[in-house]
């Protein structure tokens, strides 16, 4: 069985660190590991405070603040954003979130504003499953 290879911690956060310097690596007492940051995806949208749940499998990302509505499209039960499809690979172990997740989840912001004054979810869907 073929293993992906992992960017190690200190490499994801010195990418994130140059790219987004608002974002900050926190480690709690329960060995959580995450970012906080503030992505803006336009000059109108608010100012959102978003988490980056480390993982480097499967990293998760949430907004914090402000609350995102709880009926908004492309999220799961977690309330974490769904980014991309998993199936599809779009993200791997051996890439940085830097490059990845973190321009998808303003990309995915954009999209929520849209939605929030149009009622319609432009971006890009993968068809899902009912589960």
């Amino acid at each position: 069985m073929k293993h992906t290879k992992t960017i190690n911690l200190g490499l994801q956060n010195l990418a994130i660190k140059n790219k987004f310097p608002s974002f900050e690596l926190h480690k709690n007492n329960h060995q959580d590991i995450f970012w906080l940051g503030q992505l803006k995806p336009t000059p109108d949208s608010p100012v959102y405070m978003v988490k980056v749940q480390y993982n480097p499998y499967a990293p998760k990302v949430y907004v914090i603040e402000p609350k995102v509505l709880k009926f908004a499209p492309h999220r799961y039960s977690d309330h974490s954003l769904c980014l991309y499809h998993p199936n599809d690979k779009s993200y791997k172990a051996d890439m940085l979130i830097a490059d990845t997740l973190i321009p998808w989840t303003s990309e995915w912001l954009f999209f929520y504003n849209i939605w929030l004054e149009e009622g319609v979810w432009w971006g890009k869907e993968t068809p899902h499953s009912p589960r």
